[in-house]
């Protein structure tokens, strides 16, 4: 049996941090690829977010069931029950596509540098780190075991990466560590997992929240300039554009599983790998 379509198949996608932006724009973009029958399972911190997500996705692809959950994947005493959620009442066998977004995630704190760090620092530590890596890999980890393998069934799961996971940005020291890690986690899961499609991808510069916390609160004006360069030479991606880029990089199909792959990496046509 042929393993199904990236789109236009009946699909269960799981989208963290789906309330806004970079998350919001993939759940909207993506939904509306779905075959009928499918269903987006949006999870984030704010209720409202979530509702807005939803009514956008259900303009734009009135076929797919949508659920929201509202989660904290900072508090590792909820997470076993916040991802039982994510997958309760799911029957594998329903659907020809299984895909996972992991894109929650977080800037650390910008006032100072790495070396100010210290042992006073261990409760806000291991809660970053909960949120922005342990999260993901247990989240990932209760996928696949809900998904096992099953013949012509597509499993995808996407990490949304930055240019921070392979180079050094000052003051977000922390956050570069957790992207790092993450993309080895993913090509780590490539070789031991062969049937499963992964995908670290670098959505470039986005106008977010995010970015304009480290335009305008990191104390390293090496990199507030650097970044308020970024939208001053009009380089600076809206997040509908950014997740059109992934669609069409996911429709080609052409990468290798576990790449780390950045937005302008990717062509604005491709031919699908197989053709």
């Amino acid at each position: 049996m042929a393993t199904a379509q990236v789109f236009d198949s009946k699909t269960f996608c799981i989208i963290t941090g789906g309330s806004r932006g970079i998350g919001r724009a993939i759940a909207v973009t993506l939904s509306a690829k779905f075959g009928p029958g499918s269903v987006l399972v949006l999870t984030g911190r704010s209720a409202a977010d979530l509702n807005e997500t939803q009514r956008q996705v259900q303009a734009t692809a009135p076929g797919v069931s949508v659920n929201v959950i509202t989660a904290d994947l900072s508090k590792a005493e909820t997470l076993s029950d916040s991802f039982s959620s994510l997958t309760k009442a799911v029957n594998p066998s329903d659907f020809q596509h299984v895909l996972l977004v992991n894109n929650a995630g977080s800037i650390n704190d910008m006032s100072r540098y790495m070396r100010q760090i210290t042992t006073l620092d261990v409760d806000n530590l291991q809660q970053y780190f909960m949120l922005n890596l342990t999260s993901a890999l247990l989240l990932t980890t209760h996928f696949l075991r809900t998904f096992p393998h099953r013949e012509g069934l597509r499993r995808t799961i996407i990490n949304i990466t930055s240019l921070a996971a392979i180079k050094p940005m000052k003051t977000c020291g922390l956050y570069c560590m957790v992207k790092a890690a993450r993309d080895m986690m993913m090509m780590t899961l490539a070789a031991e997992e062969p049937d499963v499609r992964f995908l670290n991808y670098a959505p470039g510069p986005v106008d977010t929240d995010m970015y304009r916390e480290i335009c305008n609160e990191s104390i390293d004006q090496e990199l507030r300039e650097m970044m308020i360069g970024v939208e001053t030479n009009n380089v600076l991606l809206k997040p509908h554009q950014t997740a059109e880029k992934l669609a069409l990089f996911l429709e080609g199909d052409g990468y290798e599983s576990g790449a780390h792959v950045d937005y302008f990496d990717v062509p604005e046509k491709q031919e699908n790998s197989s053709s």
